[in-house]
């Protein structure tokens, strides 16, 4: 059975947080005076599966997700209502194999700490330090590393200066998931695989988010999601960030090996952040007529036909 990493929950958890802070001084004038290291605890959250009972992940076996930390992940640290860039952080060790996978101590060293004061707030997104949607490659590790985007904020509470300027924080819980993903199955009339080499997505109300700024707000939307695999497959894993919160008009374009198109349209798909859906889709040469069946749910995945 294949694995392939993935994180998401449906429970959120809290934990206390801490974050240490050495303080030294800096030879190089043109940069702040103030170094240190900052060490906190990071609590993932998880997606809810629509049809797996909640349960959230970003590590797939088989069609159950599984959420846990990697030391490769990464988590950058904003100050200054996301203004400023302070350091970067990465999990101390993997969770993949612990009693609580989505908890880890969060490591990061050379974080800029001047002017740092009781009541600031740092603000930390994950996986990455740029919030885009394009270029993806249809692949769960793909998504792992670079679209699973969520955000959280901590309020430094009390600085102790004479402990080694330790910080002291609210708890570091990265919500619900800013995107939903979908596992779409593609197949041909006759209910074999349909493999492509590109993947087009498309919505009736024209909302699909190409990037946002840290704050979550849409700075490119509209027009269509285009997946890439560097093979044809498939079973394409797409992150979707739709601000049309309401049931939408999702269609799927893609070529056959012999250059023809294919597509399937489907009314009424709610596709909502932190969730994880799995679809089953018979694709048609795109000048064919057809009547869109109710869909129904096949093996945990939803069909369409």
């Amino acid at each position: 059975m294949k694995k392939i990493l993935l994180s998401i929950s449906a429970v959120m958890a809290m934990m206390a947080m801490t974050a240490t802070f050495s303080a030294c001084s800096s030879d190089d004038e043109q940069k702040p005076s103030t170094y240190s290291q900052l060490t906190l605890d990071g609590v993932k959250s998880n997606y809810v599966d629509s049809e797996e009972s909640g349960t959230r992940a970003i590590s797939v076996t088989g069609d159950v997700l599984k959420t846990f930390w990697t030391t490769t992940d990464l988590v950058t640290v904003y100050k200054n209502n996301w203004q400023d860039k302070i350091g970067e952080l990465h999990p101390t060790s993997d969770t993949s194999g612990s009693a609580t996978p989505t908890k880890t101590k969060l490591e990061g060293d050379h974080f800029i700490t001047d002017g740092l004061k009781e009541g600031d707030a740092l603000n930390l997104i994950y996986p990455r330090a740029t919030w885009e949607y394009t270029n993806q490659d249809g692949t769960w590790e793909t998504i792992s590393k670079n679209y699973d985007y969520a955000t959280a904020n901590v309020s430094v509470v009390y600085i102790d200066a004479s402990a080694n300027n330790k910080v002291y924080g609210t708890t570091a819980l990265f919500g619900a998931a800013q995107q939903a993903i979908a596992r779409f199955t593609l197949l041909d009339t006759n209910n074999t695989a349909f493999n492509t080499t590109e993947l087009t997505i498309t919505t009736a109300g024209n909302q699909l988010v190409k990037k946002c700024s840290f704050n979550g707000t849409a700075t490119d939307k509209g027009g269509a999601l285009v997946i890439k695999p560097s093979a044809a497959t498939n079973v394409f894993y797409v992150a979707i960030r739709n601000d049309n919160e309401a049931a939408d008009q999702y269609t799927l374009t893609a070529k056959s090996s012999d250059g023809k198109v294919y597509s399937y349209t489907r009314s009424n798909v709610t596709l909502t952040k932190g969730t994880f859906k799995k679809y089953k889709v018979t694709m048609r040469l795109q000048d064919d007529t057809y009547t869109e069946r109710d869909a129904y749910i096949d093996g945990g995945e939803e069909v369409w036909d």
